[in-house]
C-alpha cells in the first residue's frame, strides 16, 4: 500500500484506447472519505460488513499515477493522500493481456456492488479476481496468491519425487529429508510436491504449532491448491469427520505434543482417532530438529551430556515406527537438522540441502536476463560482535564460554515473588548498574569509548550510534534469558533518556498468547512506532524465534546463553525475512539490506559460528576452513577489541575456538564421549555387517558386541512402545531398565573411546597435515595402523562409514590437533617429517631428536607391554 505525498509526476503520456492486445497495467487506488465508507453485502446465509471503496482500472501508461492523475485533475495535486493499493501486470498466465473490465465482471459474479469503477471490496476481494482472472480459474475470494516456484523449490520437487518413486518397492516407507533454512519455502513446496505425486492424504506434525499459520494460508490462498481442504485442531469434528471421508485432496495439522496426549482412561483421544484410522500419503515432520531430541536432554546443566543424551535418546514419537500412523512416504523438515545427518538417520541420497549460503550465492550471481532476481529482497547478514564480559570471572555462575554468561550478566528477579503483575517495577535486574552501563555502550556513551575513539582517533560503531546500523536497528528484537530478564528490561529501556523514545513490546510470559497469538502485538507496535516516526524494540525469551516473521525486524541482540548453533541459527535467521515493495514502474525496493546480528559473548559467538560452519562442511566435501570460509564469504563478523572493529577471516573464528587449547584440552577432545555415536540407528547397522561383528569380537573390550547391542535395541523399542501406549509414564521395573540400557550405551561408548584415543598419532605418518579422518586413515600403512589399534583399515573405514564416529567432532578434534602444532610447535625445522631435530610433545609421549613416528610407536608398545 502506498500513500502519495508531494511526489513529482513524470510528463504526460497519451493514454491508448487501442486493441486488447496492447500492454496494460491493473491498478486500485482509494480516496479520503471512500476509505472510511461503510458497507455490508450478503454471502449465502452469512452478511459481510466491511468499510472502504475500491477504484479499479487499468491503463497503458507505464506509470499508474499519471493515470489516476489524468481521472482526478486538479482535485488531488500530485496525489496527496490518494492510496495507491495494487499495481500489477495486465498479463495472463499464457501471456495474453486482459482488462479491467474482466476483473469487474469477475468481482459482480461474486455479488461484490459497484458504482461506475468503485466496487464494496477488500484489496483482498480485488487481488482474488486479478488472480482467477489471470489464470482462467473461477473466482475464489481466498486465492489472492499465483506465484511460481522458484529453481531451487523446483529441485527439491524434482529429486524428492524421483527418489519417492524409486523407492516405493523397497519394502519400507521412503523418507526424505528437506536440510532447507528459513525462507526457503518449505510450506509452499510441500505442497508442489503433493501435487507432483499426486497425494490426497497429507498429515503435518511438529513441535511446534506456532507454524500452522504458514501451512494454512499456503493451501488455502494459493490457486495451485484450489479444492484442497485443511484440517487442525480448531476444526470442529462434524468438518473434520466429513474432510476425511470426502474425496477431495486432505492436509491434517497436528502437533506431536497433542498427539501424543492421551485421555483419562489412556486412550488416544477423540479428536485424533481418525488421524489412526487413514492410510496417509505422506507424513510431513516440520521443524525436526526441535523434536528429534529429548527434551530432558536440553534441560541437562553440562552441554556435552547433553548432547549425548540428545544424539542417543531421540524423542519417542519422530520414528516413523514408533507414530503408530500408517503412511506411504515421509519428508522431513528442517533447517538445521545437523545431529540427524550426523547420525547416520538419512543417506546423501536421502538429503536437499539449501542453506544460508547457497541462497546468497545465487543472489549474487543471479542473471537478469531470466526475468526478476527471486532472491532480491532476502537481506545478507553480518555479526557484530562486542565484549562485556572483561571482568565476568568474578560473578559468572555457570563455568560456561569461559566463565561468561550473559543469562547472569541480565539475571532478574520478582519484586514481589507471590504477585502475578507485570505492571512497571514488577520486575528489577539483580544488578541494574550494570546494565544501565549496557545501554550506554549501545550508545557508544561510556567514558572508556569516549576515551577510545580519542587516542585511536576513530569512532567505532556501536549498534545505536553509527549511522550504518541506524536502518535496520529502527525495529529490533531482543532476545533475553527468560521472562524476568524481559520485563526488567522493558522497565530499564522506559526509563532510558534514549531508548524511551522506542516502542516497546514484550512478547514472553502467558499474557501474550501463544504461538501466532504473540504475533498481533509486535505488529501493532511496530505499526504504531512507524506512523509515529519513531522506532520499535521486541523483548522476547523464545516466542516469535520460531515460525513466525515479523518483516520489519532488522536487527537482533543476543542477550542469553544459547548453547547450540541449531537453536543460535534458527533464531538468528529471524531478522533475515523478506521486506520490500512493488513500485510503480514495476522495480522492487528492498527495505532492508543487510541485517545484523549483535552479540555480546564473542567466544561463543565464534565458537558456534566455527561450528556451524564445520557442520555444513560436513554437508558436503570440504575441509572446515573452506566451509567458513564459504559461509563468511555471506556472513561477514566484525569483532571489537582494542577500540578497533576488525572483520575476521576463517582462521581467525577457527583460531578463536582453539586460543589457548593445550595438552590437557587436546587429550579431554580425543576422550571425549561426543565423538562417538552409539544410537540406534548406528547400532542397527552395526549389527548388519556380521564381518565387521566378527572383527571387533578379535579385540577383548568387544567380545559382547552384538549380544550387547541386540539388548539395547529391543530394549528402546519396548520402552518406546510402553510410552506411546501409556504417555510418559514408566512403571519402576522400566525405569530400571531404562537405566539399564543407559548403562549399556554408556559400557559400548567408552569401549569405542578407547580404541579411538589411539588414532592421534597417525597424524604425524604423513608431510600434509590432513583436516579429515578419511585422509588420514587412507594414507596409513596397513599393518602399522591393526599393530596400534588392533582394528584393519579396512574395518575402521566401515566403522566411520555406518556413522560409528562422529565426523563433525572428529574434524573438530584433528583441525585442532593441527592449531595446536601451529601455534606452538614454531621450534620445528620441517613441519610434519618424519624425523625432528628438537623434541615434539605427541599423545602421551614425547617424539625425541632423530626420531620417527615409528621409533615412537614401538617405544610406547615395549613400555605398555612391560
Amino acid at each position: 500500500m502506498n500513500t502519495f505525498e508531494d511526489t513529482s509526476l513524470p510528463p504526460e503520456e497519451v493514454e491508448t484506447v487501442g486493441s486488447t492486445g496492447v500492454f496494460r497495467r491493473i491498478y486500485a487506488y482509494t480516496l479520503p472519505g471512500k476509505d472510511a465508507q461503510p458497507w455490508e453485502r450478503a454471502v449465502g446465509q452469512k452478511h459481510i460488513a466491511g468499510t472502504g471503496l475500491i477504484k479499479v482500472g487499468d491503463t497503458t501508461k507505464t506509470d499508474v499515477r499519471k493515470r489516476i492523475k489524468q481521472q482526478l485533475g486538479t482535485a488531488y495535486p500530485n496525489l496527496e493522500g490518494v492510496t495507491l493499493l495494487l499495481d500489477t501486470e495486465a498479463l495472463c498466465a499464457d501471456g495474453t493481456p486482459f482488462r479491467d473490465h474482466d476483473v469487474h465482471r469477475a468481482l459482480v459474479a461474486k455479488g461484490i456492488r459497484k458504482d461506475a469503477e468503485w466496487f464494496e471490496a477488500t484489496l483482498d476481494d480485488v487481488q482474488a479476481a486479478v488472480v482467477a482472472v489471470r489464470n482462467g480459474k473461477p473466482y475464489d475470494g481466498t486465492r489472492t496468491a499465483d506465484f511460481g516456484t522458484r529453481p531451487e523449490q523446483e529441485e527439491a520437487v524434482t529429486r524428492t519425487a524421483g527418489y519417492f518413486r524409486s523407492h516405493v518397492r523397497d519394502g519400507k516407507a521412503p523418507r526424505f529429508l528437506w536440510n532447507a533454512k528459513m525462507r526457503f519455502g518449505k510450506t509452499f513446496s510441500a505442497y508442489q510436491l503433493a501435487h507432483e505425486m499426486g497425494w490426497h492424504r497429507v498429515l503435518v506434525l511438529t513441535y511446534k504449532p506456532v507454524v500452522q499459520t504458514a501451512w494454512k494460508e499456503d493451501l488455502l490462498t494459493h490457486v495451485d491448491f484450489e479444492g484442497w481442504r485443511f484440517v487442525d485442531r480448531e476444526t470442529s469434528p462434524e468438518e473434520r469427520d466429513a474432510a476425511a471421508d470426502a474425496p477431495e485432496p486432505l492436509v491434517w495439522f497436528a502437533s506431536f505434543q497433542d498427539l501424543r496426549g492421551k485421555d483419562a482412561q489412556g486412550n488416544i483421544k477423540k479428536h485424533n482417532e481418525s488421524i489412526h484410522i487413514i492410510e496417509w500419503d505422506c507424513i510431513i515432520l516440520d521443524e525436526y530438529h526441535f523434536g528429534a531430541w529429548r527434551d530432558s536432554a536440553r534441560e541437562l546443566y553440562d552441554p556435552t551430556e547433553a548432547e549425548i543424551a540428545e544424539a542417543e535418546e531421540p524423542d519417542e514419537s519422530v520414528t516413523e515406527d514408533d507414530l503408530g500412523l500408517s503412511s506411504r512416504h515421509y519428508l522431513y523438515l528442517s533447517g538445521t537438522p545437523f545431529r540427524a545427518i550426523t547420525n547416520g538417520e538419512f543417506t546423501e541420497d536421502q538429503v536437499f540441502n539449501w542453506t544460508y549460503t547457497d541462497e546468497q550465492r545465487e543472489k549474487e550471481r543471479w542473471d537478469d536476463s531470466q526475468g526478476p532476481n527471486p532472491y532480491i529482497d532476502l537481506p545478507g547478514m553480518q555479526i557484530f560482535s562486542y565484549d562485556i564480559g572483561g571482568d565476568a570471572e568474578e560473578w559468572a555462575a555457570d563455568g560456561e564460554f569461559n566463565g561468561f554468561s550473559l543469562n547472569e550478566y541480565f539475571k532478574a528477579k520478582k519484586v514481589d515473588p507471590k504477585s502475578n503483575s507485570t505492571k512497571a517495577g514488577a520486575y528489577v535486574f539483580e544488578d541494574g548498574d550494570r546494565v544501565h552501563e549496557f545501554l550506554e555502550m549501545l550508545r557508544g556513551t561510556l567514558p572508556d569509548q569516549m576515551k577510545t575513539q580519542i587516542i585511536t582517533g576513530q569512532k567505532p560503531p556501536f549498534p545505536y550510534q553509527a549511522s550504518v546500523f541506524a536502518k535496520a536497528i529502527t525495529h529490533s528484537v531482543w532476545y533475553m534469558a527468560d521472562v524476568a530478564a524481559s520485563f526488567a528490561m522493558r522497565d530499564a529501556l522506559q526509563n532510558h533518556p534514549y531508548f524511551n523514545t522506542f516502542e516497546v513490546v514484550v512478547a514472553a510470559g502467558s499474557g501474550v498468547g501463544q504461538g501466532a497469538d504473540a504475533k498481533p502485538p509486535v505488529e501493532d507496535t511496530i505499526s504504531r512506532a512507524i506512523n509515529n516516526g519513531t522506532g520499535s524494540i521486541t523483548l522476547t525469551c523464545g516466542k516469535l524465534m520460531t515460525g513466525v516473521t515479523i518483516r520489519e525486524w532488522g536487527a537482533i541482540l543476543m542477550l542469553r546463553s544459547l548453547k547450540s548453533p541449531e537453536t543460535y541459527f534458527q533464531a538468528a535467521f529471524r531478522i533475515q525475512s523478506a521486506w520490500s515493495r512493488c513500485l510503480p514502474d514495476g522495480t522492487v525496493e528492498v527495505l532492508k539490506e543487510p541485517v545484523y546480528v549483535f552479540e555480546f559473548d564473542p567466544n561463543r559467538a565464534l565458537t558456534l559460528v566455527g561450528e556451524y560452519g564445520m557442520r555444513l562442511g560436513a554437508l558436503g566435501d570440504t575441509t572446515p576452513q573452506e566451509a567458513i570460509k564459504q559461509l563468511l564469504n555471506y556472513l561477514p563478523i566484525f569483532a571489537f577489541a582494542g577500540g578497533v572493529m576488525t572483520e575476521l577471516d576463517a582462521a581467525d573464528v577457527l583460531n578463536w575456538a582453539t586460543t589457548g587449547i593445550g595438552a590437557t584440552a587436546l587429550a579431554q577432545r580425543w576422550n571425549s564421549p561426543l565423538l562417538v555415536n552409539v544410537n540406534e540407528q548406528t547400532l542397527t547397522a552395526l549389527l548388519e555387517h556380521p564381518e565387521l561383528l566378527e572383527a571387533l569380537g578379535k579385540i577383548e573390550d568387544f567380545r559382547n558386541l552384538a549380544q550387547t547391542a541386540e539388548q539395547i535395541i529391543t530394549s528402546s523399542k519396548l520402552l518406546k512402545k510402553s510410552k506411546r501406549e501409556n504417555g510418559d509414564n514408566l512403571n519402576e521395573e522400566q525405569k530400571k531398565e531404562q537405566s539399564e540400557t543407559a548403562n549399556r550405551r554408556k559400557e559400548i561408548r567408552e569401549k569405542l573411546q578407547k580404541l579411538l584415543a589411539k588414532v592421534p598419532v597417525f597424524m604425524y605418518v604423513t608431510q600434509i597435515r590432513e583436516q579429515a579422518l578419511k585422509d588420514i586413515i587412507l594414507g596409513v600403512d596397513g599393518a602399522l595402523f591393526e599393530r596400534v589399534t588392533g582394528l584393519r583399515v579396512e574395518d575402521f573405514k566401515l566403522l566411520n562409514q555406518i556413522g560409528v564416529f562422529n565426523p563433525i567432532h572428529m574434524n573438530a578434534a584433528i583441525y585442532q590437533f593441527k592449531a595446536f602444532e601451529d601455534s606452538s610447535l614454531e621450534y620445528a625445522s620441517e613441519r610434519g617429517a618424519r624425523v625432528m631435530e628438537r623434541p615434539i610433545g605427541l599423545w602421551d609421549t614425547i617424539m625425541r631428536p632423530g626420531e620417527s613416528i615409528d621409533d615412537v610407536l614401538v617405544r610406547s608398545e615395549t613400555t605398555e607391554s612391560g
